[in-house]
């Protein structure tokens, strides 16, 4: 087995002009896609032995990983079932290893047919020797169209999507706003209070739809729109003040580099059809750890068979956070080309995404 480095990242002396690290201000951040039991499908993970299938062994591999190798002071986990999080991690977090947790579920689609239960949704625990808990909320994005104005909805409406089945294969369209509609993905936003720096942190962890550019990017927006709401409402009426509060947007984003999602976060104007979209949150969120460590560092971050790419994030503002540390991802592949393996999960990595870890300092 190839084993990931966990190293120091190098920042430019111009980056560092004008910030200071304030003292035992260094914590950790973990998300990661657990790859859910119910979307282990046997048309897509052909390539994967039998016995790494089952969501026992799986699940042991997880628990290793978080509770022992990784153990981050803040885990944004995707994928995670109900099931899974009410029956072991809320208990088992909680108190062996003193984390709170919040969490939140999709609602199952209409194909569903398992326990409600059994659905997926994301979490977010958080070390109570680093943190205080402030609030939380979660919020389901098909039920939050309501932060578009009357032209927005409308171009929503008008704006055609061509459907397509998992093969990729043409099947009808449909209206933006309809597909929008017709999605459960979620997002939850946890806050925080760092204990010895009195820093504010909204904390927040979502996995958008895997497919559709539009919706990705429309489900991005709607958490951003979401997110200046949340900052208000933790400083009312304190404008100069909103610099006290720093955010850490993480999760699946099921977008490459170059995607409308990451463009839109990165600050460009998004053109989508007679709408220029502009992050509201950039003053919150100007890059990504992609933009602070060698490009080398990754290849990918999800291993599903033919579907590879790096999709997993976490976002800050260089002025709030300094990156300090990585895991890096590159020996995965490596490990996979040298054992002639397709893709994850296998033998030692229980989910089909590699665990995206870091290490920051409050500047």
């Amino acid at each position: 087995m190839f084993t990931r480095r966990f190293i120091p990242v190098v920042q430019s002396t111009k980056q560092n002009i004008g910030k200071y690290i304030r003292r035992d201000a260094r914590f950790t951040l973990l998300t990661y896609n657990m790859l859910s039991p119910s979307y282990m499908w046997p048309q897509v993970y052909t390539y994967v032995a039998e016995p790494y299938k089952n969501w026992s062994y799986r699940h042991r591999l997880l628990e290793r990983e978080l509770l022992n190798t990784f153990k981050a002071d803040i885990m944004c986990l995707q994928e995670m079932t109900a099931r899974d999080y009410e029956d072991y991690w809320h208990d088992s977090i909680g108190v062996d290893v003193n984390y709170g947790s919040k969490f939140i579920s999709k609602t199952p689609p209409k194909y569903w047919k398992k326990p409600v239960k059994d659905m997926d949704g994301v979490s977010i625990f958080y070390n109570l020797a680093k943190f205080d808990f402030i609030s939380s909320s979660g919020i389901y994005l098909n039920q939050l169209l309501n932060v578009f104005n009357e032209r927005e909805l409308k171009y929503l409406y008008n704006k055609r999507v061509t459907l397509t089945d998992g093969a990729s294969n043409v099947i009808g369209e449909d209206s933006l706003l309809d597909v929008l509609k017709g999605k459960n993905q979620v997002c939850l936003f946890v806050s925080l209070k760092h204990k010895e720096t009195g820093t504010i942190f909204v904390v927040l962890n979502t996995h958008l739809y895997w497919k559709y550019d539009e919706v990705k990017l429309t489900q991005c927006m709607i958490i951003m729109r979401e997110l200046s709401k949340i900052i208000k409402q933790l400083l009312p009426g304190d404008v100069k003040g909103q610099g006290k509060v720093k955010i850490l947007f993480t999760g699946d984003l099921n977008s490459t580099r170059d995607s409308l999602v990451v463009n839109f976060l990165q600050g460009q104007i998004v053109s989508h059809g007679d709408l220029n979209l502009i992050n509201p949150m950039r003053p919150y969120l100007d890059r990504c750890v992609y933009d602070d460590i060698p490009k080398d560092y990754f290849v990918h971050t999800c291993y599903s068979g033919k579907l590879k790419g790096i999709f997993d994030y976490v976002w800050y503002h260089d002025s709030d956070f300094s990156l300090t540390k990585i895991l890096t991802g590159n020996e995965v592949s490596d490990e996979l080309l040298a054992s002639n393996q397709l893709g994850l999960p296998n033998e030692n990595h229980p989910s089909d995404h590699i665990p995206l870890l870091t290490e920051f300092k409050i500047l």
